[in-house]
Order: structure tokens, then C-alpha cells, then sequence
């Protein structure tokens, strides 16, 4: 009997250790619990926050490009002074700069390059544009874009080298703007005086089915004023 005592005394003293154990892990998990709920909820709160910021950036983005548009009478190329609702798009632009993440701010500079180049500041787009070609991490495609603007702005007074330089890059198999290239090499050309090299650029692309239609055409044009044709 005494052993049964024993015994059940200390089957009750293992049980009531459990108990406790049971009580103290659940207080800690309990803990973790709430660690994880909190931490989800500030994960949660914080995406919010993001996609706030995100649609309040983007309101102000199309606000600026509402502003910033031309007036029905503005050729593509011509320089006017700008009017006070692109001053204001110019301004708001230059505000993302520093809000934007980086798509849309890439977009923002490369819409207040096309502000100051249509207002005739070519310098200040030069340097927007060759921002963004150079910055780490922009879609190809787009920073591509900003180099052959860059060139093509100052295609009558940069450096020819230099312009060469950036077109060789430019001008390759599979490259998105790459009858732009080749037909800016093109007028390189024809400016120091390599008529003969122009007109086998231009003659290349009125006969590649691959580039848009407004660079073969322009191609055609040019051969014609040379003196020249598809045909060679």
C-alpha cells in the first residue's frame, strides 16, 4: 500500500510539472504568437503605406504630363518657351526625383529632357539624358533610348568621335533603336564630309524590313536628295 501511495504521490508531482512546463510554454508561445501577428501587421501596414505612396506618386506624375503637354500647333523638333502649365509639369517632375521609385522616376527625367529640349535648353537635356543612360539598373531598352537622344540633340555640334562612340553601341543586331543608330551614323557621316559612307547607311536601311517605317522612309528621302536610290 505504501508503494502504491509513493507511487501515486509521485505520478502527481510529474503531473503537476507538466503542468507548469504546459503553462510556461504556452505563455511563450503565446508571445511568438503575438510577435508574428504584430510583425504581419506592420508588414501589412507598411505594403499599404507603399502602395499609398505609390498612387499618390503616380497621380502627380500623370497631373505633371497633363500639364506638360504641347499645344496642337507645336511641330516634333521645334523649340518654343514653355508654357506656365509646363513650368509647373517641369517643377512637379523634378519633385518625384526624389519619391519615385525608380521606373517611374527614370520616366520623370526623361520627360523633363523633353520639357527643356522642346524649350531649347539642350544642355540641361543633355544632362538628363546622359543621367539616365548611365545609371545603374535601367531597362535596357530605355537607357538606350537616353543615349540616342543624347546624340541625336547635339548631332551637328558634339564631338564626332564621341558620338561614334555611343552609336556603336547602338547600332547592333537585335538593339531596340537600332535603325535610329545606324541613320545618325548616317548624318555623321554626311557632316565631315563621307558622302559616299552615308549614302551606304541610308541605302542599308531603305531595304531592312526590319526597322520602323519613318526611319526607311526618311532613308528614301535622303537618297533622293543625294542623287541616289533603294537601288543604289
Amino acid at each position: 500500500m505504501a508503494d502504491d501511495i509513493f507511487r501515486e504521490v509521485d505520478e502527481e508531482i510529474r503531473a503537476e510539472r507538466i503542468r507548469a512546463l504546459a503553462r510556461r510554454y504556452l505563455v511563450v508561445a503565446g508571445v511568438v504568437v503575438a510577435g508574428i501577428c504584430i510583425g504581419a501587421g506592420g508588414w501589412q501596414y507598411s505594403v499599404y503605406r507603399a502602395h499609398q505612396a505609390d498612387a499618390a506618386v503616380s497621380a502627380s506624375y500623370f497631373t505633371a504630363m497633363h500639364d506638360a503637354a504641347r499645344g496642337p500647333a507645336d511641330m516634333p523638333g521645334s523649340t518654343a518657351p514653355l508654357t506656365a502649365g509646363q513650368k509647373n509639369a517641369l517643377q512637379e517632375l523634378a519633385a518625384l526625383d526624389g519619391k519615385a521609385r525608380p521606373p517611374l522616376r527614370i520616366l520623370a527625367r526623361m520627360e523633363r529632357a523633353a520639357l527643356l529640349a522642346g524649350s531649347g535648353d539642350n544642355a540641361g537635356a543633355l544632362t538628363l539624358w546622359d543621367g539616365v543612360a548611365q545609371e545603374h539598373g535601367v531597362d535596357p531598352v530605355v537607357a538606350s533610348l537616353a543615349s540616342l537622344l543624347w546624340v541625336q540633340h547635339q548631332i551637328d555640334s558634339g564631338d564626332p568621335a564621341t558620338l561614334r562612340s555611343r552609336l556603336a553601341v547602338l547600332d547592333g543586331a537585335g538593339q531596340p533603336w537600332r535603325g535610329q543608330a545606324i541613320e545618325a551614323e548616317a548624318l555623321l557621316d554626311l557632316r565631315v564630309g563621307k558622302e559616299a559612307d552615308a549614302r551606304a547607311r541610308f541605302e542599308r536601311l531603305s531595304m531592312d524590313m526590319g526597322i520602323p517605317d519613318g526611319v526607311r522612309n526618311r532613308a528614301e528621302a535622303m537618297l533622293q536628295t543625294l542623287g541616289g536610290d533603294a537601288g543604289g
